[in-house]
């Protein structure tokens, strides 16, 4: 089975990055992490240009992408139509987490590219709950990957 060994968030609230370290770093203790405030510093990272992120750059494309959708300049959307439309990094799975789930958005953000979508919790138990999600899923379905 492929485990789970690098991990880009993007979202420009600090403390739910601090939430969700603290979290996948319980159930994935092994995993590196990068992460980054703006889409725009990600993507730069993405294409291997100046990597400006709070972590050391990881040596190859992330397992998985955790992206915010209310960012700066650049939002969540418009990073999925950028990393989609790019053969190197279209294949990256991009789960999206937003604190709206009206389906315009939820629409929106599948037609983009996401691969999965979760409303931003509002609680620590919330953020255990939804990277616990993610993990069972990642598992799950790399085992039948492998298989």
């Amino acid at each position: 089975m492929r485990q789970l060994t690098r991990l880009m968030i993007i979202d420009d609230e600090l403390h739910d990055i601090g939430f969700m370290l603290q979290f996948f770093e319980e159930r994935i203790p092994d995993c590196a992490f990068e992460t980054f405030n703006s889409a725009e510093e990600a993507l730069a990272r993405l294409h291997f240009t100046e990597a400006r992120g709070d972590n050391p750059p990881l040596p190859d494309d992330p397992d998985i992408i955790i992206l915010d959708l209310k960012l700066g300049a650049m939002d969540g959307f418009e990073f999925l139509r950028t990393l989609r439309g790019d053969e190197h990094t279209r294949h990256i799975p991009v789960i999206v987490i937003s604190g709206t789930d009206s389906p315009k958005a939820v629409d929106r953000a599948y037609e983009c590219g996401a691969n999965a979508m979760f409303r931003k919790p509002v609680s620590l138990e919330g953020y255990r709950a939804m990277i616990g999600s993610i993990v069972d899923y990642w598992q799950r379905t790399a085992g039948h990957a492998a298989a």
